[in-house]
């Protein structure tokens, strides 16, 4: 499809939302007349030729990502924008309003991903916290086993001692990071 884009088209600001059965372009500015507006419903594409009151000339035109009913395709022009109303061939939802062709030098590279979250699960990081926290809990005595669970269990994981002459006189209070309020789950 040729079409010759207004070089002002990129400060004409056009946005776009979906239902299950419709696709609603809006072109933002104040249109003269529904005369004035021009829109070509194709099965795979659209091309709007608008004119705004300003008289400035606005083309647009797209590929769509899906089919369109054109029979059932229609356009409203309001007093801030002209808004196009298109009847999806079939319904669901689109990832995108145009079409995107796939660039031919790029190589679509295949993904073990239970590969991936093996080596993301390793244990053997000791530079990781849960491994640094795992060793002292499962090195350390008796003591310092109930100080973790203890401190960890009342202040609502804020809190992990390995100390256990502090955590148990009393309650462990809640302490959450600097700059951060506790709240309850059901608050």
């Amino acid at each position: 499809m040729a079409c010759k884009t207004d070089q002002t088209e990129t400060a004409i600001k056009k946005d776009w939302y979906q239902s299950e059965t419709h696709v609603y372009i809006t072109i933002l500015g104040k249109h003269s007349s529904k005369e004035d507006c021009s829109i070509r419903f194709e099965p795979d594409s659209i091309t709007v030729e608008a004119k705004f009151a300003t008289g400035q000339l606005y083309t647009l035109c797209l590929k769509l990502f899906k089919n369109i009913v054109p029979d059932r395709c229609n356009y409203k022009v309001l007093s801030s924008k002209l808004e196009v109303v298109l009847a999806k061939a079939e319904s669901g939802r689109w990832d995108t309003l145009e079409c995107v062709k796939p660039t031919p030098s790029v190589s679509i590279e295949k993904r073990n991903w239970d590969k991936l979250v093996s080596e993301m699960t390793k244990d053997d990081d000791e530079n990781d916290v849960n491994s640094l926290f795992r060793k002292i809990y499962s090195e350390g005595s008796d003591e310092v086993r109930k100080a973790m669970n203890k401190s960890f269990l009342e202040s609502g994981g804020t809190v992990l001692s390995t100390n256990w002459k502090d955590v148990a006189k009393d309650k462990v209070d809640i302490k959450p990071p600097e700059g951060m309020e506790w709240k309850k789950w059901d608050e």
